[in-house]
């Protein structure tokens, strides 16, 4: 069993043997009052946590923020905490069973840092004595630093990430009255969304799963284009053209212009044309009308071809040889700079200044994402669902240092509106199959060249 401490600044030092499998695993975002939860896939969740349970050598995990979402929870029952009344759920029991067998088993270990929506795990002694009690967490810390026995020089860093995003940062943990921005609008102002039918339809609660963050103008106006669009083929398009062609009918049944069969046809077919060109323009304008509604706000198609701004921060200041904000005094070059909080997994390689080639890794998230899809005619965005579940494993091999980025794939089937499946036809992306295996999604060889 590797030995570590807990800095007083929060830091977690560790050495670990260099047979030992060190995991990554951040915002789960796990609990939240009825409807807030976001969190879907604890059978999954579980599945890793009994894979790691069986590994043949010591196990590092550490749950690097955003494990609980404590955000998400209003008030809390007499005698509990939000830890306990979130584990005390019954879709979770196998969930928490399963990381309690893990953190159980000879050589494992399991730290677990706070983020921006699990922060009370730092400042509440109440949750942190119960995630200890269960036998889910043997240490908590700000930050993780550890080396490899062979590699002393060579530091695995892991930060949640937060403290790269202003709106998200916080300058003192200890403190409960430290809310950021981000916390607000969490606490404050989602929860005070309109609600009601036409509200329901637009599935507005479904901002949170929005990714990436850019999208959420878009998203905002294609969901009202959208509904209106339905909305008006359902109550004035088809009424129009049922009543209009029942009328005609009623005429030629009883003699009315004694018209016909050809003639009944050739009038109902031009009206009715006349008819889908007058919504024709209608749904041109109304498109101009969502375009202009987000304008200004740039989407990109693929969220990975994104520009990352905590990610470009992390960058330039590992190669520029500045310690991160949380990091407390750190001996030796960083290799590996794991972080999670934007929800974007990736694996980026950067060089220090001394030389060494490192890893720059994104640890994700697990949960399901809406992610926008190309139309056509010009038509708003239609976001898609994907589940994005990833986890890094650092491993020490006989001559370096290896990060992988894995993810377990999950099947989701989109519930969009019959005009959405239009406006996308044939590009929605092919999903999972059911039961599909872990897969590696990036890799890395970090080290002296």
């Amino acid at each position: 069993m590797p030995t570590g401490t807990a800095l007083t600044v929060g830091a977690a030092s560790r050495t670990l043997s260099d047979d030992t499998l060190l995991v990554f695993l951040s915002d789960c975002h796990i609990g939240g009052d009825p409807g807030r939860d976001i969190f879907e896939t604890p059978d999954d969740l579980s599945s890793l946590f009994d894979e790691l349970a069986i590994h043949p050598g010591p196990v590092e995990l550490v749950l690097a923020g955003d494990f609980f979402d404590f955000l998400r929870m209003g008030k809390v029952l007499p005698g509990e905490n939000r830890a306990s009344q979130t584990m005390a759920r019954l879709e979770y029991t196998g969930l928490f069973e399963a990381l309690r067998r893990f953190a159980a088993g000879e050589g494992r270990h399991v730290v677990y840092m706070p983020g921006n929506h699990d922060a009370e795990a730092w400042w509440n002694p109440a949750i942190q004595g119960e995630l200890k009690r269960q036998g889910l967490v043997h240490e908590f810390a700000l930050s993780y630093a550890a080396v490899f026995q062979s590699d002393a020089g060579q530091i695995v860093y892991c930060e949640h990430g937060n403290e790269f995003d202003p709106a998200n940062a916080i300058t003192d943990y200890a403190d409960p009255l430290d809310t950021p921005l981000g916390d607000h609008i969490v606490t404050d102002f989602i929860p005070r969304l309109p609600k009601g039918r036409a509200m329901n339809a637009l599935h507005l609660r479904e901002i949170d799963r929005v990714f990436p963050l850019a999208a959420i103008p878009h998203w905002l106006a294609g969901r009202l284009f959208y509904e209106v669009v339905t909305q008006t083929v359902k109550w004035v398009l088809l009424p129009l053209l049922l009543a209009y062609a029942g009328y005609e009918l009623v005429s030629y049944a009883f003699g009315f212009g004694r018209q016909d069969i050809e003639a009944l046809s050739a009038r109902i077919t031009y009206e009715t044309a006349m008819l889908l060109v007058a919504f024709a323009a209608f749904f041109w304008i109304i498109r101009r009308v969502a375009h202009r509604a987000s304008a200004g706000h740039r989407l990109i198609a693929q969220p990975e071809e994104a520009v990352d701004p905590a990610l470009q921060h992390i960058q330039t200041l590992l190669e520029s040889g500045t310690p991160p904000p949380l990091a407390g005094a750190i001996d030796g070059d960083i290799a590996v700079f794991v972080s999670g909080h934007t929800h974007a997994p990736s694996l980026t390689p950067f060089q220090t200044p001394s030389g060494l080639n490192g890893a720059l890794v994104n640890s994700g998230c697990w949960l399901r994402q809406l992610r926008p899809l190309k139309t056509y005619f010009g038509a708003p965005t239609v976001l898609g669902s994907i589940f994005v579940q990833p986890h890094v494993l650092v491993t020490r091999t006989n001559v370096a240092i290896e990060v992988a980025l894995w993810e377990r794939p999950r099947p989701f089937k989109d519930r969009l509106q019959w005009i959405e499946w239009l406006a996308i036809a044939g590009r929605l992306p092919k999903p999972a199959p059911t039961g599909a295996a872990p897969r590696m999604i990036a890799k890395a060889v970090v080290g002296r060249p």
